[in-house]
């Protein structure tokens, strides 16, 4: 029951740790910091891969490899509309039916994070008449910034830009 209530609490751990392609840094050091903690001596890769020796020596027998992705699906601003909301490029193969709705936090190149929503560009099905038919893809869904944005001077002034990355609540 030990070794089950350590996968699902490094599992939780792994999961709170923002990490769309790309953006893994935080992801990989957790990672290294764990294995070093465990008495390993983990190596990264000049690609960002970790490499961990976990068996094997001296007696080959009882040797293993395990590989796993540390990145998960995201997405970056593209642009910033004039009503200050932010279009979307996926990363790793996101795909905008899966991110209608989704809560989601912005990474600016500051520093600074916020979170906000994915949804369809025109959301309200009250004056939407097409909401039912509009396809669902980068060219129709946006990000909401849950601050007071009201424009693009708005959305330039919080620090938003191209190439901020954008990662989904898990």
């Amino acid at each position: 029951m030990i070794q089950k209530d350590y996968i699902l609490q490094q599992l939780e751990n792994l999961m709170a740790i923002d990490s769309p392609t790309g953006f893994t840094a935080r992801a990989a050091e957790y990672v290294m910091a764990e294995y070093s903690r465990l008495g390993f001596a983990p190596l990264r890769t000049n690609k960002g891969g970790i490499v961990v020796q976990v068996g094997g020596y001296p007696d080959a027998s009882n040797a293993f490899l395990m590989q796993a992705h540390l990145d998960t699906l995201g997405a970056m601003v593209s642009e910033i509309k004039p009503n200050g909301t932010l279009r979307l490029t996926p990363l790793g193969g996101m795909n905008a039916n899966n991110a209608e709705g989704e809560n989601l936090r912005i990474y600016t190149h500051s520093g600074d994070v916020f979170t906000g929503t994915c949804q369809l560009s025109n959301p309200s099905v009250h004056v939407n008449s097409d909401y039912n038919t509009t396809p669902r893809n980068w060219d129709t869904m946006e990000a909401v910034v849950d601050d007071s944005v009201c424009s693009k001077a708005d959305a330039l002034a919080l620090g938003f830009s191209p190439g901020n990355i954008v990662a989904f609540e898990p």
